[in-house]
């Protein structure tokens, strides 16, 4: 039986988020075995990210200018090059943090490359009306396979032997590839050429775009805020967890998985909270979550409360994640998605690195519990903040929808 476009991606999404989850859980673990510096284990939270901020410019361009099935397929056979490349490195005893950073940032520059993509071809496989049913499709199994399936595995099979978890890694990108190979994108009507221009010149168009319109431009800068905040609590957390609270290697997978299991709750949920709350309330409700349950692990050493706080935060930062994808998505025109969306993640996920980075720094200064106190407010504030901000632009557009197709 032939799988539909959307499935084919749905189902290649799927097993490279279980690659991703297995790797979220194994580096930072492999990190903590090689250096217990929480600068050194922020660094390598932040080369994950890193290429947000070298390539997220031009990255967009790229993905519009180029075929984006085909560019997926080789990201993912490039992913599958460098973990195999770490797998030997480790069962022969060479892993080091130079080696664990050029890994890290090839691996983050090649799921930028793929991520961006996949959220291009979305509203080329499904009408309007689908968008926001395919996006919780691709988030619920992003969420199985990096919050859920993927970190408990990665932690039980780094526990087994610290080379298992990236041959797993490896496994999943190919199979991932694999199903890419039987990606057919519906016909369509072709674009009408224009000028060739350099990389740089097109991808400045998309960017122009997202600053100059009102939404776009606080809802990128609203998820800077909270990604900022994510990444340093994150960064910290698997030395939180080990050396804090004395627990074991596949504890910290499975506090991850808590995580999963709220962001499968929250994807399910999104069309109820949606009819409920409305597309922006649930994205303020949801990150106003995200940060009260951020500021509750710096108050606790229970095991169980910080599973609950992941539940929490999985829950409220898929329902933030579908909402906006859907939002951004619906008021950008096709030829400019990859450039926009890239610009996008530029703003937005270009700040991963930067709250790794200063999580670690925090934690090394002063205390490991300190950067989820800052991240929990920093959410909070940026909500109160950005979140209205988006609101009131949301609120203009529905007055004048023809100003808010110009992007004025």
């Amino acid at each position: 039986m032939r799988r539909s476009p959307a499935t084919t991606l749905l189902a290649a999404g799927a097993s490279a988020s279980l690659g991703d989850g297995i790797r979220y859980a194994a580096f930072p673990l492999l990190a903590v075995h090689v250096t217990t510096n929480p600068v050194s284990v922020g660094a390598v939270s932040a080369a994950l990210s890193t290429a947000h901020l070298l390539f997220g410019f031009h990255v967009g361009a790229a993905v519009d200018r180029f075929d984006r099935v085909r560019l997926l397929r080789y990201m993912q056979l490039s992913r599958v090059a460098v973990v195999l490349v770490l797998v030997v490195a480790v069962l022969a005893g060479q892993a080091s943090l130079p080696l664990l950073l050029a890994a890290a940032f090839l691996l983050g520059a090649a799921e930028l490359a793929a991520d961006t993509a996949v959220q291009s071809l979305t509203p080329v496989l499904v009408q309007d009306a689908g968008l926001e049913r395919l996006n919780a499709g691709l988030t619920a199994s992003q969420s199985i396979g990096e919050d859920f399936a993927g970190p408990a595995a990665g932690g039980l099979l780094f526990s087994l032997s610290p080379a298992a978890p990236f041959a797993v890694i490896a496994a999943a990108m190919g199979g991932s590839w694999g199903l890419l190979t039987r990606l057919r994108l519906p016909p369509r009507e072709a674009p009408p050429p224009r000028p060739r221009r350099s990389l740089t010149a097109e991808a400045r168009e998309g960017f122009l775009y997202l600053i100059h319109h009102p939404s776009l431009r606080s809802q990128a800068l609203w998820a800077a805020a909270m990604n900022l905040s994510v990444a340093a609590a994150s960064a910290t957390l698997v030395l939180y967890v080990v050396q804090e609270l004395r627990l074991s290697d596949s504890t910290y997978g499975w506090l991850l998985t808590g995580a999963g299991v709220g962001g499968l709750a929250g994807a399910a949920a999104s069309p109820w909270t949606i009819r409920v709350l409305g597309r922006l309330g649930t994205m303020i409700a949801a990150s106003l979550v995200a940060g009260v349950v951020t500021l509750g692990i710096a108050f606790t050493t229970s095991v169980w409360l910080i599973a609950v706080f992941q539940f929490l935060a999985g829950f409220s930062g898929v329902s933030f994640s579908v909402v906006g994808r859907s939002l951004r998505q619906s008021i950008t025109p096709d030829a400019l998605m990859g450039r926009v969306t890239s610009a996008y993640r530029l703003i937005g996920f270009g700040a991963l690195p930067l709250g790794a980075l200063a999580g670690g720094a925090v934690a090394h200064w002063l205390s490991l519990g300190t950067p989820f106190l800052l991240a929990g407010g920093l959410m909070i504030v940026s909500t109160l903040t950005l979140g209205l901000l988006t609101r009131r632009a949301q609120a203009a557009a529905a007055t004048t929808p023809e100003a808010a197709q110009r992007g004025a």
